[in-house]
């Protein structure tokens, strides 16, 4: 019978062992020691077998979607939402004008720097401009229109609408927001554009923002009329007086000093100051001819004598009387000089008195002149227009505005929560 193969394979292995001589253990300087091994730092970063984590919405991340969809989308939906399904057309209306002033030359070029007038049309344009934004122009064109049922058109449209029972600030505030005045500096021209809920009410309040302006402008021009024919009338009244009392004076001057014109007696005076000089030059030669031939006793010669003191004594008289003597002359009576410059003056006064009088009169007659026509008056060159279609509200722009500013308010409260919470 055959071994098993197991049987087989022990008595093998046994005799193998068997013929393996004996070996002498080893020495211990043969045996060589193993190296130590240095422990390994371990890797911080977590082995990653299948790639980065997936990214987890948080609760901050949360509150950031819903603050968006509170802040931006809801109330953009619901702006939205009116201005398309609510907010009632508004029309409108434009017309444009100025403030025309008509320039005036005075015919007489020689008192024209007194009496010429100029244009005020830029400072009419600012007053103007300031008149139709104000109360006042509310009030008038309430007296003259029904504003209140002009602008309540619709009940359905509560923002764009005015509302019932309101206080006049408020008309004059959401007048503020219908009518739009646009004022041109270099042309001075004015557009204004209205708007309402009809189109021939936008047209209406057009035409009366025109006629009170108008009246505006003639109560300005009328006001002006009277002030300068009042200004007139005080100087002419003031050079009037002045000139009757110049007048007035030249005339005591003359009786008091008995003369017409000092012109005339200083002439005369002079006359016979040269008549007496030259009796003077010919008693002289007579003296002369006469100590040529007779003796000292002549009584001729004495008789010259008195004759030449006499001359002398007279001509220092007129000299004195005309201001060119040195001496002093009756008492309280003055020279001719005197008299003559204190002529000249009061005639340098008289003609000047003359000018103005004139002047003032010219004036005068301008300011009536003036007064006679419209110098200044309102230039209307577009006429309040009809529209045939609605422009306003401007939905679009206005959703794209109202978008804009809820993400930009979103984002700045994100910013500011987000850095709040980096700090902490």
């Amino acid at each position: 019978m055959r071994p098993s193969i197991r049987g087989a394979a022990t008595m093998t292995s046994a005799a193998n062992i068997a013929s393996v001589p004996d070996q002498a253990p080893p020495r211990a300087a043969d045996v060589v020691p193993a190296p130590k091994s240095t422990p390994k730092t371990p890797d911080p970063t977590p082995a990653l077998a299948d790639g980065p984590a997936p990214a987890r919405f948080r609760r901050r991340h949360w509150l950031s979607v819903a603050s968006f969809g509170i802040m931006v989308i809801l109330p953009a939906i619901a702006a939205i939402t009116y201005l398309f399904a609510l907010a009632a057309d508004q029309y409108h209306s434009t017309t444009a004008f100025s403030v025309r002033s008509e320039e005036y030359t005075n015919p007489l070029e020689v008192l024209g720097a007194f009496t010429q007038t100029g244009s005020g049309s830029g400072a009419d344009n600012d007053i103007l401009y300031d008149f139709i934004t104000s109360q006042p122009l509310v009030e008038q064109v309430g007296a003259e229109l029904p504003l209140s049922e002009m602008f309540n058109r619709t009940s359905d449209d509560p923002v764009f609408s005015l509302g019932a029972d309101q206080p006049v600030e408020e008309v004059v505030e959401y007048w503020g927001r219908m009518v739009s005045v646009a004022l041109d500096g270099n042309n001075k021209l004015i557009e204004v554009e209205v708007r309402a809920f009809d189109p021939f009410d936008a047209r209406a309040i057009a035409s009366a923002i025109i006629t009170q302006s108008e009246a505006l402008v003639n109560n300005l021009s009328q006001i002006a009329r009277e002030d300068a024919m009042r200004y007139a009338r005080e100087d002419l009244i003031s050079a009037e007086t002045r000139l009757k009392d110049i007048r007035r004076r030249v005339r005591e001057f003359r009786n008091t000093n008995r003369i017409i014109t000092p012109e005339t007696d200083i002439a005369n005076q002079t006359g016979v100051l040269a008549a007496l000089e030259g009796q003077l030059a010919a008693t002289l030669v007579d003296l002369e001819i006469l100590d040529s031939y007779a003796t000292a006793s002549d009584p001729r010669r004495t008789q010259l004598g008195r004759k030449i003191t006499a001359i002398r004594s007279q001509i220092a008289a007129e000299k004195d009387t005309i201001g060119m003597g040195t001496g002093a002359g009756p008492e309280g009576a003055r020279s001719l000089s005197d008299v003559i410059g204190e002529y000249e003056e009061l005639l340098t006064d008289l003609e000047f008195s003359e000018t103005a009088y004139k002047a003032a009169l010219s004036s005068a007659e301008q300011a009536k002149a003036e007064a006679r026509r419209n110098s200044r008056y309102l230039a209307v060159h577009i006429q309040p227009t009809l529209s045939e279609a609605a422009q306003y509200p401007q939905r679009y722009v206005l959703s794209a505005l109202i978008v804009a500013f809820l993400f930009s308010l979103w984002a700045v409260v994100v910013l500011i929560a987000y850095n709040i919470r980096d700090r902490r």
